[in-house]
């Protein structure tokens, strides 16, 4: 198994909750419903293994990725762009809303079961041990 991978094929350092949080915000964003169906999908959901989710969202689930990945790929658009820009704006809009409502059905991760973030602090010349710590 690739390090990088968790065993459900997302992101060891990222939650299916995470993935789809930021699927939203791409959805959220400006520009054509399709482009932005399509960054969602390929850019934070296509490696969500369904079984990972809860078990009232793997249907649901399924039935995006059966839509998202039902095209051939032609030319220079893989599966998945072909798959969309053969959808109306409404259907596309439909997968959209799919996806939101998937979101608002997963719970975000606990703090015992979120991965732990790192974060480097400048050291900086201003910062002094307080008094009270530096009597050892």
């Amino acid at each position: 198994m690739d390090l990088a991978q968790g065993t459900d094929g997302v992101s060891a350092m990222q939650t299916s909750w995470e993935c789809f949080r930021d699927a939203v915000v791409v959805l959220a964003g400006g520009g054509p419903v399709k482009q932005r169906l399509t960054d969602a999908f390929q850019c934070q959901l296509r490696d969500i293994d369904p079984e990972s989710l809860p078990r009232d969202l793997r249907g649901p689930f399924s039935t995006l990725l059966a839509a998202l990945q039902s095209g051939q790929r032609v030319g220079t658009l893989d599966a998945i762009s072909a798959s969309v820009r053969k959808m109306s704006e409404a259907e596309a809009a439909r997968h959209a809303q799919s996806i939101v409502h998937m979101f608002a059905g997963l719970q975000e991760p606990t703090a015992a079961n979120r991965p732990a973030v790192l974060r480097a602090v400048p050291n900086t010349v201003d910062d002094e041990i307080p008094a009270f710590l530096n009597r050892a």
